[in-house]
């Protein structure tokens, strides 16, 4: 009768291993066996079977038998089926947002190059969006045979915001109103739309709309245009001010002659920036310069065509990509990436206020002494003193606890920034005079470099070659 592999374990010189999970079942072999040994002993797979492992047994098991004990090392004997997941639900959006380009003709044959653009639209009750289940997932088994449950995919949720409505107990989202539907982030909304032929400016005033502006025109010097929806101007932006709560399209250049602003929630794109101030929740794409400008994004900054970017302020969250940085004569060019520039402005802030709140600290303080100093020298001090002592305390009591607010935030802020990570990419060259800065570290071009990226390593912002980003 075989002797069991049991005793081998016994005397240490194979060890079997199962994973806490039961997935898993490795055999060590201390002390290989010689043929006249292994002939005395039984099959391997009989062990196996009599600690119950039966589901995932090896290819080399089944071929080698106990063969296998004649190799020292460790073997993978059996291994099971993990669960899989369901596939998580997904919400079927119904519509498109992207714009229409569709040239048509007139009744004398002729087309209108620039009377192309065709904006969606939806009709109330319109289903915009639809939810689609999530799977059940797929049970595992381990290698005694027993059946691992699945668990299922995460359920989707629709988000919805203006004039949008859920029905079938959220399984559906139809429009409310007749308009275009957009989709900011996740949540989808109907927007009406207000469109103007013709330049904002002395004959129409101002123009603040609660959905989306089209402007098929320019926005003159010293005028608004304000929506909580996307605006998209086909002329150029002068010195003012457009601001939305979606995106923006500049089909020209945003010349701003120092005063000009444009900020969105969602991205802002246009062919040329020169000497304005421009900020995006999300990304700034130029399609050819940027010139002596302040330019902001949540995450990217890219500039194409051209892709110059010479003097000014480049931030962005995660990545700023240009052709060229600076300019042959050596024109101060500064690029912030790795924190959300609306943190670091709320750094920038703090900081200030707390050395503002610390000197207010400080002169009463000063006060404070010299009432003391005179009380102790056994002067009197006036009534109307006391007074001024008593609101001088009620103020540096407020002064202190502003201060404990801006250390407790700033000590946050820090880390944030301290942890900040981004890249910078050039694709052809960046000249001196070029300050790099990603998260808290700053790096100054002092020599003209080609096909470069900075970024952050061990705590300093090192340069390497020029990648182009996947995607």
């Amino acid at each position: 009768m075989a002797k069991s592999l049991k005793l081998l374990e016994e005397d240490n010189r194979i060890q079997l291993f199962v994973s806490g999970d039961g997935l898993r079942a490795e055999l060590v072999v201390k002390k290989p066996l010689s043929e006249e040994e292994l002939s005395s002993y039984e099959e391997l797979k009989d062990f196996l079977d009599s600690r119950g492992i039966v589901v995932g047994i090896k290819e080399e098991v089944l071929e080698k038998g106990k063969k296998l004990l004649q190799e020292e090392g460790r073997h993978l004997i059996a291994e099971g089926k993990r669960p899989q997941r369901g596939k998580d639900g997904e919400v079927k959006v119904c519509f498109t947002q992207e714009l229409e380009k569709k040239w048509e003709e007139n009744e004398e044959g002729q087309v209108n190059l620039f009377d192309f653009l065709k904006i969606p639209e939806v009709k109330e009750g319109d289903v915009l969006a639809e939810l689609i289940p999530p799977g059940e997932g797929v049970p595992g088994q381990d290698i005694f045979g027993k059946e691992i449950p699945a668990l299922p995919g995460r359920p989707a949720k629709i988000r919805v915001g203006k004039n949008v409505e859920l029905i079938e107990e959220g399984a559906k989202a139809i429009a409310k109103v007749a308009g275009r539907p957009v989709m900011v982030g996740k949540t989808i909304s109907v927007l009406p739309i207000f469109e103007l032929d013709g330049d904002v400016g002395t004959s129409t005033g101002n123009i603040s709309f609660v959905g989306s502006v089209v402007v098929r025109g320019t926005v003159q010097s010293g005028f608004k245009v304000e929506a909580e929806g996307d605006i998209e101007i086909w002329g150029n932006v002068e010195a003012a001010t457009v601001q939305s709560q979606g995106n923006v399209v500049v089909r020209g250049g945003i010349f701003g002659r120092e005063k000009g602003l444009v900020r969105a929630r969602g991205d802002v794109r246009a062919k040329v920036i020169e000497n304005a101030t421009v900020e995006a929740g999300q990304d700034v794409r130029v399609g050819e310069a940027v010139f002596h400008s302040q330019v902001s994004a949540g995450r990217k900054v890219i500039v194409g065509g051209r892709g110059l970017a010479v003097g000014g302020k480049i931030r962005a969250g995660s990545l700023v990509w240009v052709k060229t940085l600076g300019s042959p004569m050596g024109t101060v060019t500064e690029v912030m990436v790795g924190i959300d520039p609306a943190l670091r402005e709320e750094y920038n802030y703090l900081v200030e206020e707390l050395e503002k709140v610390k000197n207010q600290l400080a002169e009463g303080e000063k006060v404070f002494k010299a009432i003391n100093e005179r009380q102790k020298a056994g002067k009197n001090v006036d009534s109307n003193v006391l007074k001024i002592l008593e609101k001088l305390e009620k103020t540096c009591q407020l002064a202190r606890e502003k201060k404990e607010f801006c250390e407790a935030r700033l000590e946050e802020l820090e880390e944030i920034v301290s942890g900040g990570e981004g890249k910078i990419l050039v694709e052809e060259k960046v000249y001196p005079q070029v300050r790099i800065t990603v998260g808290n570290l700053t790096y100054l071009v002092r020599d003209e470099i080609p096909y470069a990226s900075f970024y952050k390593k061990d705590q300093e912002v090192v340069m390497g070659s020029f990648e182009r980003p996947r995607s």
